[in-house]
């Protein structure tokens, strides 16, 4: 069985020999229950559909986080970030002086808010060469580009309430974050859309989602500063445990 991506309908193997179904099925992509492009062969003593493709997502890395907080706050910033009443969206940062003060600093605007699409959960499904995705909570991108630049990130948002990404997870979005991605954290305390580390704010016109952990050229930033980077012979292992007890254990408490 089969189904048309355009009509929705679905054949079967009888069907490539039917003069009234076939000429349908060549109408449109087929795609078979694996989610992979197939295409019908006439083999009189063996009609089937041949797979021209592979599954669009293969094993997942990762798992949701099964906290109320955490649902209701992705769902929280994802409407925010649809509201039609907003003209854009900023993230912003805390860049601190000699003297510890600190100022914010947008760190990205999209140049045009209306071109900017954001997705929610399975809509932000990432696939990756060795037949696995991610599923960040919420990711955005600009549709009138083929691809992100730096002018014109993609955006990744993970909202992380108990759980921080694990390391497989970390490691596909430190890899998507030298290919023009940023990837933000932002932290959470239970009950709570915002933290002491970030922070929303809607003013009627611009949308500011602060954000103190994110990840921009293959490099982790902490506010303004970058971070702990992996060491020369360091094995990735090695630093992502080191970071789990310091960056991201550290961020939780203070959320």
């Amino acid at each position: 069985m089969v189904t048309g991506t355009i009509s929705g309908r679905e054949y079967t193997e009888e069907d490539i020999f039917d003069p009234r179904v076939y000429p349908r099925m060549k109408e449109e992509p087929l795609l078979n229950n694996d989610d992979c492009l197939v295409v019908p062969v006439r083999n009189e003593n063996a009609p089937h559909f041949r797979r021209v493709g592979s599954p669009s997502f293969g094993t997942r890395l990762g798992r949701d986080e099964n906290n109320p907080t955490h649902d209701e706050c992705v769902q929280y910033i994802f409407n925010e970030l649809n509201d039609d009443e907003i003209d854009n969206v900023q993230f912003s940062t805390y860049v601190f002086n000699d003297n510890r003060q600190h100022e914010e600093q947008v760190i990205f605007k999209p140049i045009d808010g209306d071109s900017y699409s954001w997705f929610m959960e399975n809509g932000c499904r990432t696939a990756f060469s060795d037949d696995t995705y991610i599923k960040p909570d919420l990711a955005g991108r600009d549709v009138a580009k083929f691809s992100p630049t730096s002018a014109y990130p993609n955006v990744i948002l993970e909202v992380i309430r108990t759980h921080i990404p694990d390391q497989d997870t970390f490691r596909k979005l430190f890899e998507l974050s030298k290919c023009n991605y940023h990837i933000y954290f932002y932290f959470i305390a239970e009950g709570n859309n915002s933290s002491r580390i970030n922070h929303l704010y809607n003013d009627g016109q611009i949308l500011t989602i602060r954000v103190s952990h994110y990840l921009i050229g293959g490099k982790l930033f902490k506010n303004g500063q970058e971070y702990y980077p992996q060491g020369e012979n360091e094995s990735f292992e090695h630093w992502y445990n080191y970071l789990s007890n310091s960056y991201f254990i550290n961020a939780k408490e203070n959320a």
